[in-house]
């Protein structure tokens, strides 16, 4: 799993440096980690566990953990978001890449000001905006695999089906990152475009 992991981040790495380079932009510079079972890596945005799945603005730092990773692969994420009745997409290793991509693509958010690196900075966007941002742009890198040809029969139903998993209808939780709907709808939006600015809409519209 953690070569799986460190596969996956470095393939978006290197798609988003190149679309940073063409943007005029220094390359993205982020750290990750993949601690095994029980295994902790510290960031300043405190130690992880074995649910973690998170980037930490702050030092730019990513996590998952292979634990949750392997949840997530084998789609036992269900009970996190939500109850709604499965709606039978199957889960699997791009499920996985989903996740890795979405962690990344707040990286680049925080590079790029939409998100706060600090407690002490305004929070320009909800959280769901940005949740849901960051979902568009990790569609935006699984367009990028079909055209370079190593995407897999069936990788997109996988994805498909941790957004549905993992979205929630909190909505007076501060922390609400979007609907399952919502978040299956952005992350298709990139597939779909490829273009990254067609994204813009999630933290620009009303949802």
């Amino acid at each position: 799993m953690h070569d799986f992991l460190e596969y996956v981040v470095k393939d978006v790495d290197a798609f988003w440096s190149e679309v940073w380079a063409a943007a005029g932009y220094p390359a993205p510079q982020a750290s990750y980690a993949f601690p095994g079972p029980g295994e902790v890596s510290n960031s300043k945005c405190g130690p992880s566990d074995d649910r973690a799945a998170w980037y930490c603005p702050k030092d730019d730092h990513i996590v998952v953990s292979q634990v949750m990773a392997t949840k997530i692969w084998e789609g036992a994420l269900k009970a996190k978001g939500n109850t709604d009745p499965d709606l039978g997409y199957p889960a699997g290793d791009f499920s996985v890449a989903y996740a890795v991509a979405h962690e990344y693509a707040h990286h680049l958010q925080d590079e790029l000001g939409i998100i706060r690196s600090s407690e002490d900075e305004r929070e320009r966007f909800p959280v769901y905006k940005t949740e849901l941002h960051a979902d568009c742009w990790a569609g935006i890198w699984a367009n990028s695999t079909f055209h370079r040809g190593i995407l897999e029969a069936g990788d997109i139903d996988e994805a498909i089906k941790t957004t549905l998993d993992i979205g929630g209808y909190n909505f007076e939780d501060e922390k609400f990152h979007g609907t399952p709907e919502q978040r299956r709808e952005a992350f298709l939006t990139g597939w779909n475009s490829g273009v990254p600015v067609q994204c813009d809409t999630y933290l620009l519209s009303q949802y």
